[in-house]
């Protein structure tokens, strides 16, 4: 697969807005809507990938699929929980001993956004783990589905129509159980109701590979002789302008965000996606091709993982001194910054050189960008 610099830089956007969110930032209150945007360029990824070599293998291997998951995103989380024990048993995190295992353990299992929907004794200061929970889960029965349908999904529109449909029925279903008296935590964190977003990421993936498969496979340069519509352009910068400003104003309990604009910001969020692959040398792509943002793009899963249990030590810790809160999230989002930059050269890619040496074709090599 082709890499898209501008793909890395809208993760650093993403990152970067759910950790002001979490850092009590009045004007990112709508920050949360960056886990919408990995939600889209997952299934965006993921789709691409698994048509990929639907096409080139005619089947999908669906146990290497899942190990090559494993080891993307299971050492680095293991990393956090490790570091999290022995926060618990130095006294910077609250709770029982029975408490901490069983928030590891719901960790572990990817149930963490089961247990917030229905109140199963959601995890405290690893409450973030839900998108991760969402994300593994659909993977795997997303991976599956494909890998039974075997050569019905290579066939043209099949699975892009599989998956519009399954987008539009997370979000009726969402409207459904709202309108039925589901509260907000129910609504955000299940994975039938937030679904929705994946599989908005997964019909764009697939009609890329249907509509223009050269838009996926060709090399950048080959890219910039190719004419590109100031339509697509504009609609990068249309639909990027429209998530910043949402970004800063959108509650996420507000009743219409549950009846239709979660769906909205999906599809917001795909369309951008879209401008990025189609036109990857427009002045949108640039902008989010920056260097410093894509460097921040490429630590953003380590980001996530550790930006929230820091953020909630240092509100702690902020309670207990009488230090202002600002100065508090500030240093924890530098101690955040350094875990990922740790996790990221020391465990998260090593394993991906090794997974790409492992499974690389010899005859060649092409770059790609892990989901």
């Amino acid at each position: 697969m082709r890499y898209w610099p501008a793909l890395d830089g809208l993760r650093g956007v993403a990152v970067l807005a759910v950790m002001l969110f979490h850092a009590q930032v009045p004007q990112a209150r709508g920050g949360f809507l960056g886990v919408d945007i990995f939600f889209v360029l997952s299934g965006f990824l993921i789709t691409s990938q698994l048509l990929r070599e639907v096409h080139t293998a005619s089947r999908i291997r669906w146990g290497r699929f899942f190990m090559r998951r494993l080891v993307r995103l299971q050492p680095a989380l293991l990393l956090l929980l490790l570091f999290y024990t022995i926060g618990w048993a130095g006294g910077w995190v609250p709770g029982s001993g029975s408490t901490m295992a069983r928030d590891v353990g719901t960790v572990l299992l990817a149930m963490t956004h089961w247990a917030r929907a229905f109140d199963w004794h959601p995890p405290d200061y690893l409450g973030h783990a839900w998108s991760l929970g969402i994300e593994e889960q659909f993977y795997l029965l997303w991976a599956l589905l494909l890998a039974t349908m075997g050569g019905y999904a290579a066939r043209r529109w099949h699975v892009f129509l599989l998956a519009l449909a399954g987008a539009l029925a997370s979000m009726c279903w969402m409207l459904w159980l709202h309108q039925s008296g589901a509260g907000p935590t129910r609504l955000y964190n299940g994975l039938d109701t937030r679904a929705m977003a994946l599989l908005c990421g997964c019909a764009l993936g697939s009609w890329l590979h249907a509509r223009l498969p050269q838009s996926l496979d060709v090399a950048l340069s080959q890219a910039q002789a190719r004419p590109q519509s100031p339509a697509t352009a504009g609609m990068g910068f249309a639909s990027l302008s429209l998530l910043l400003l949402c970004m800063g104003s959108l509650d996420w309990r507000h009743p219409l965000m549950f009846a239709w604009g979660y769906m909205a910001i999906a599809v917001t969020a795909a369309l951008l996606v879209w401008s990025l692959v189609a036109a990857p040398t427009s002045l949108c792509s640039a902008l989010l091709a920056w260097p410093p943002l894509v460097a921040v793009g490429k630590i953003s899963y380590g980001l996530y993982l550790w930006h929230y249990p820091l953020f909630r030590v240092a509100e702690a810790q902020a309670l207990k001194t009488g230090l202002p809160l600002a100065y508090g999230m500030a240093l924890a989002a530098c101690l955040a910054l350094l875990a990922a930059w740790a996790s990221f050269v020391w465990v998260e890619r090593p394993l991906r050189v090794w997974l790409t040496s492992r499974h690389a074709n010899p005859q060649r090599h092409t770059a790609t960008l892990s989901a």
